[in-house]
């Protein structure tokens, strides 16, 4: 017969390895990211000069490039040997100018025939985060594949001029959407790894208000590219 005092530290053994093979973890790290944002945006003139007039043009279209870096932290909750599920906070802690753009604008208020101007207007995103839950699989030799899904938030600032109608503009608003991903990660070692991703993002409308009481709305989609590099303790 096996004597109790020898199964203890067995049972002990073996509780402390499995602790270890199935420990969460959290996770911290940086990203690099290079997006393509896509959107379109029409505007609302007013005009006072004799009975007030409204118009709505056309929308207009257009898409930009550029890079943004973010940090991130992550808590790891392991599910079995071949599952964790991750969930994660990405923020981007600077000023990231998406685009600017000129074109040619005309006035409703000086009426047909008036000569055209210039609109010009530059975009910036700051404060943008995302929450986001991520299923990972290990698919072995230190590699996993995985998933996200997420909801973003951050603030747009809109600034700019329109020598057409006399204006400016310099208005901000907040920026919400979701998110959905797909991804691979390799372990480097037990505690740093590198992650490839590709994000789509859908922002809802943002609006803004020149200083002639032009409305604009615009909204976006924004597909990016992630290099990430993280430690995990």
């Amino acid at each position: 017969m096996i004597k109790v005092k020898n199964i203890i530290p067995a049972a002990l053994l073996l509780t402390s390895i499995s602790s270890t093979a199935f420990a969460d973890n959290w996770n911290v790290g940086a990203s690099a990211s290079y997006g393509n944002i896509d959107g379109t945006a029409n505007d609302t003139q007013t005009t006072t000069a004799g009975p007030t007039v409204a118009q709505t043009r056309g929308a207009r279209g257009g898409d930009a490039d550029f890079p943004f870096a973010s940090i991130f932290v992550e808590y790891a909750k392991t599910m079995d040997k071949d599952l964790d599920i991750i969930i994660g906070l990405d923020y981007v802690p600077f000023k990231a100018e998406i685009d600017s753009k000129s074109f040619a604008d005309t006035s409703l208020e000086a009426g047909p025939g008036s000569t055209a101007g210039t609109r010009q207007a530059t975009l910036e995103l700051k404060d943008y985060a995302t929450l986001y839950l991520q299923p990972t699989y290990k698919i072995g030799g230190g590699t996993a594949v995985f998933g996200k899904v997420g909801y973003i938030h951050g603030d747009v600032k809109i600034s700019g001029s329109n020598t057409a109608t006399g204006s400016t503009i310099n208005a901000t608003d907040t920026l919400n959407g979701y998110v959905v991903g797909l991804g691979v990660q390799h372990n480097i070692n037990k505690n740093v790894f590198v992650r490839l991703e590709g994000n789509f993002t859908a922002h809802d409308d943002v609006t803004a208000t020149d200083s002639k009481g032009t409305k604009f709305t615009a909204d976006s989609e924004l597909i990016a590219g992630k290099l990430s590099i993280g430690y995990s303790f």
